[in-house]
């Protein structure tokens, strides 16, 4: 069964589609050029690239546990210019709401990499860090969901 949706379709398709696809560009400031969230991104997984290049896996998880942290600090960096009153939402609870998030994915990424009918009595330390590479996906999404909402309003 083939769906066509049409002509009419296609107008509300690219709205949509331009509507929710980030288009920050610039120098991960707010300036004219807009926030560049690749930068702000990057700039996190910079801080860990050594230990996470280590070859150890204590070192690996402990650099990866970094970077998400940093991910979280820059979210809640954006709060702050995001709601500069604190009113409908303050970094402190911004961050109750970040650690929950942290350890609520984390634990269920945990495991579902670690603790599968597979991994009886255990997969190894192969998977220890693959739970905050996945929580750092949802932070760097949120991160670009951010800075399409200030670049698209400007601030």
């Amino acid at each position: 069964m083939t769906l066509n949706f049409g002509k009419p379709f296609l107008p509300l398709a690219l709205s949509f589609y331009l509507f929710v696809t980030p288009w920050a560009a610039g120098s991960g400031g707010a300036d004219e050029k807009g926030i560049d969230a690749q930068a702000l991104i990057d700039a996190c997984w910079a801080i860990s690239l050594e230990d996470r290049s280590s070859g150890v896996t204590a070192r690996h998880r402990e650099g990866a546990l970094n970077s998400v942290l940093c991910l979280e600090e820059v979210i809640l960096d954006q709060v702050e210019i995001l709601f500069p009153d604190g009113e409908y939402l303050s970094r402190e609870q911004a961050a109750e709401k970040l650690e929950r998030l942290r350890f609520a994915a984390g634990s269920l990424y945990w495991s579902i990499y670690n603790e599968n009918i597979a991994c009886d009595p255990s997969c190894g330390t192969i998977w220890h860090t693959a739970h905050l590479s996945a929580n750092a996906r949802i932070l760097e999404d949120m991160i670009r969901n951010i800075a399409y909402v200030r670049n698209y309003h400007r601030f």
